[in-house]
C-alpha cells in the first residue's frame, strides 16, 4: 500500500444517488472513491457527507481539526483531499467564487496549524469541484458561472499556501437532472482523473 488518501467532501464524494429520495448512494463499484480504491494501491477513505459546506463555524472547524489530528496518528503517507464549495454557492444567497474561496482559505489555514499537518504527517490537497450545470437545483446561470470560476480562485489559494491542487472542473464530469450530482459516468470520469493525478 502506498499510503492513505482521506477524501473529505460533500455528496459527490459520499456518492449520493440522486435517483433516491432517502439519501441512498451509488454502489462502491460506481462511486469514484470505490473505483479509485479498486484501481490503485492507495487506501482510499471516503469521508463525504451530503450537504456539507466548507467548515466555517467554530464547532465545525473544531470537529474537523479533531478529525485531522486523529487521522494523523495513522501510518504515513497521508493526504487529506478536500473538495468542497458547491454547497456554499447553492446555500448562501449572493455567494460568489471569491466568497467560497475566502472561506476555504480560512479553513485550510486552521488545518495547517494542526499538529498532524505541521509535522508533515498529513499533506493537504485542495480539489476544485466540477462546475454545476443548469438543472432542477440550478436555475440561475450565475450559479453555473460562479462554480466555473471556483477553480481559478482555489488555484490562488493552493499557490499561496504551497499545497497540492487539482482542478476537477477540467474533467468534463457528467451530472444528472439536478445539475449538481455526478451521473454514473461522471463518477467513472472523476475516478479516471484522480488516477491520472496519482500517476503524474
Amino acid at each position: 500500500m502506498k499510503g492513505t488518501i482521506i477524501c473529505y467532501g460533500a455528496s459527490n464524494t459520499y456518492g449520493y444517488d440522486p435517483r433516491s429520495f432517502m439519501g441512498d448512494r451509488y454502489g462502491k463499484d460506481i462511486r469514484w472513491t470505490g473505483v479509485l480504491a479498486e484501481k490503485t494501491d492507495w487506501s482510499i477513505r471516503n469521508h463525504g457527507m451530503n450537504g456539507r459546506c466548507i467548515p466555517h463555524t467554530a464547532s465545525q472547524i473544531r470537529f474537523a481539526c479533531e478529525q485531522t489530528e486523529e487521522w494523523g496518528r495513522e501510518q504515513a503517507p497521508l493526504w487529506l483531499a478536500v473538495m468542497l464549495g458547491t454547497n456554499d454557492l447553492l446555500m448562501e444567497p449572493g455567494f460568489r467564487a471569491e466568497d467560497a474561496a475566502e472561506r476555504m482559505e480560512k479553513f485550510l489555514l486552521v488545518l495547517s496549524e494542526t499538529e498532524a499537518v505541521k509535522s508533515g504527517r498529513i499533506c493537504l490537497w485542495l480539489i476544485a469541484p466540477p462546475a454545476m450545470k443548469r438543472g432542477a437545483w440550478v436555475e440561475e446561470d450565475s450559479l453555473c458561472l460562479e462554480s466555473e470560476r471556483l477553480g481559478g480562485e482555489y488555484r490562488k489559494i493552493a499557490e499561496k499556501l504551497g499545497i497540492r491542487y487539482t482542478d476537477a472542473g477540467q474533467w468534463d464530469i457528467q451530472v444528472v437532472f439536478d445539475g449538481v450530482h455526478f451521473s454514473e459516468e461522471g463518477h467513472r470520469r472523476f475516478a479516471a482523473g484522480m488516477l491520472k493525478e496519482l500517476s503524474d
